[in-house]
């Protein structure tokens, strides 16, 4: 699911079995809500260096120092806590039965952040996979939520991920992912809320031997004076852990040579800036989905990331180049802000479709 994700997740056992869930009708699906934290200040160098260490190759310690990054980046990824009780944590508690709202906290980098979950299961142990502050994502939730196709968790010792431990107990083996820019998103287990979307979900198999949820795009676009549907097939990774989107070179650098005065930064892999000025002219950025007609939009306001620090009348795009990542294309927390996505856990097929969004009136 800066970067989503991205977050705290949840899982849940009794002593005597993994959950313990009511097997009634209806009551083993539940959501999670993921709200931006007020404190939170974007960073992209911290985000672009992340998703280099985590895709592609380390970035070198001179990048690092020139950014100021050098004691930011650790080399553990991944911490996991365990508590025995929601009272351990502070977490608010009514006995053998579960709260109907859950508030967990997390101080491993000095920063508290919520999540709030209405679960329909019993609590006994719980379970925070926290992830260092360099992948603490935009919406302010802090963590990696374990929601790769078949990937394990990376702690020590092995620990089943979230939809390993979720899979046998969901309503269906699915979950859907509707984050949002400036409003509450929220993840929902074992069932798809299709009045989520404002049109037709269109679904999309994925790389059987892959453990990512990697499908393929052929059809690009974006609006303005020159558009025109550019055939250029590529692999991309459908990643809530990762914020930023990474196109293939050849896309990326034509859709900023189309913004007046852009330019790229050359400290930090020729990344691309733009005049701030031209933030809500941005051209939308478009995906057909394969096979079909439908049509997937990311608004070009969406790409707009944050100012440059030295000088704030550029702003860092939200799309980025792939080169550097090892062949990976990403499609991070920025586009899915602007999707309502769905992911089969059995048929191993993503659900792509556009949604309302609260600040854009079409």
């Amino acid at each position: 699911m800066k970067s989503l994700i991205l977050f705290a997740a949840l899982l849940v056992a009794s002593l005597a079995t993994v959950f313990a869930i009511p097997h009634r009708q209806g009551l083993n699906r539940f959501s999670l809500e993921a709200t931006r934290k007020s404190s939170s200040k974007p960073s992209f160098v911290r985000e672009w260096v992340a998703a280099h260490q985590k895709w592609g190759k380390p970035v070198s310690q001179e990048t690092l120092a020139a950014f100021s990054l050098l004691d930011d980046v650790g080399s553990n990824l991944l911490t996991r806590s365990i508590k025995r009780s929601p009272k351990a944590l502070g977490l608010p508690y009514t006995g053998p039965t579960h709260p109907k709202r859950l508030t967990a906290f997390v101080a491993l980098n000095g920063r508290s952040n919520t999540l709030t979950a209405p679960m329909p299961m019993v609590l006994s142990t719980l379970t925070l996979f926290i992830i260092a502050a360099r992948f603490e994502s935009e919406t302010g939730v802090t963590g990696i939520m374990g929601l790769a196709k078949t990937l394990p968790s990376n702690v020590e010792p092995p620990t089943p991920s979230l939809l390993d431990k979720l899979r046998p107990v969901l309503d269906k083996a699915v979950f859907t992912v509707d984050l949002r820019r400036n409003a509450t998103g929220r993840f929902d287990f074992g069932y798809v809320d299709e009045s989520r979307a404002k049109d037709k979900i269109s679904w999309v198999s994925t790389r059987n031997d892959s453990h990512h949820w990697d499908v393929t795009f052929d059809m690009t676009a974006w609006t303005g004076a020159r558009r025109v549907w550019m055939s250029r097939s590529f692999e991309a990774t459908i990643d809530t852990g990762t914020t930023l989107i990474f196109l293939p070179a050849d896309l990326a650098g034509a859709y900023w040579n189309d913004v007046p005065n852009m330019r790229i930064n050359p400290d930090l892999g020729d990344a691309f800036t733009f005049p701030c000025e031209f933030a809500d002219e941005l051209p939308d950025l478009l995906f057909k989905v394969p096979k079909t007609e439908h049509v997937l939009k990311i608004p070009g306001r969406y790409l707009r990331y944050s100012t440059v620090d030295d000088d704030p009348e550029y702003c860092w795009g939200g799309m980025q180049s792939a080169d550097g990542l090892g062949g990976v294309t990403i499609i991070g927390d920025m586009a899915i802000k602007a999707w309502y996505v769905a992911f089969d856990l059995e048929t191993n097929k993503v659900g792509f479709a556009n949604k309302e969004l609260d600040d854009i009136d079409d």
